[in-house]
């Protein structure tokens, strides 16, 4: 069956939070693999991919960018974030997991990631949160630097699946940064932002998104949304 919705969610200040394990592991795996500390305070990280974090590492030690250290860095840090998420504070966000049921059973509607995270890092993070089972596909950090890119690369990527004449506007994507909220934009479809990561509402509001929430736990705005465009 052709999807007439198709969701797209970002991770980290949207689903859940990882009680820092993501930025623990960047840390780990600089320290194992250069023997330097890298102050997360200097780094924009906000709603950037990992491979656009790990270049901004890179550039401030002088790390030559290349497939091999890349490779080397991402399996570092993949590891770490194992072990520091299997002891983490973290948890969903209220509403996450009710609404996630709740979209699962539309007969017409799919649930995709669109993240910044590597694809590894997705999985260690969704499926410790017992999240996995809800995503069909995604676009990830391994593919671009830019997550207009990635948004581009959703696009594409459900077009092969389901059509060609799949619009931009049969497509939600669910943030919580401005990225988010652009990269939306970018292709022409709908955004929901949530304000449980590190952005305010007022600070979300003005890069006007379709749809502004403090968070999810009173998800039915969201699919009143979903349900009465395109």
């Amino acid at each position: 069956m052709t999807p007439l919705r198709i969701i797209l969610w970002d991770i980290d200040g949207t689903l859940l939070h990882s009680g820092g394990a993501g930025e623990r592991a960047i840390v780990l795996a600089t320290q194992a693999l250069y023997g330097e500390e890298i102050p997360l305070q200097e780094l924009d990280y906000r709603g950037r991919t990992d491979s656009l974090i790990v270049r901004q590492i890179f550039s401030r030690l002088n790390i030559p960018w290349s497939e091999e250290n890349v490779t080397r860095y991402k399996e570092c840090y993949l590891r770490h974030l194992a072990e520091e998420i299997s002891r983490s504070s973290g948890a969903t966000y209220r509403g996450v997991e009710p609404l996630l049921s709740t979209i699962q059973r539309m007969p017409d509607w799919c649930q995709g990631l669109l993240t910044g995270n590597f694809e590894g890092g997705a999985k260690i993070k969704l499926e410790h949160f017992g999240l996995g089972h809800f995503f069909s596909f995604g676009t990830f950090g391994d593919q671009s630097d830019c997550r207009n890119e990635l948004a581009r690369s959703a696009l594409q990527l459900v077009r092969k699946r389901w059509g060609e004449a799949l619009s931009p506007r049969q497509l939600f994507l669910i943030g919580d940064t401005p990225h988010d909220i652009l990269c939306a934009k970018a292709i022409g479809a709908y955004s929901v932002a949530v304000a449980t990561g590190g952005y305010s509402l007022s600070e979300l509001a003005a890069f006007r998104p379709t749809m502004l929430l403090p968070d999810l736990e009173q998800f039915e705005p969201v699919l009143a949304l979903v349900k009465g465009r395109w």
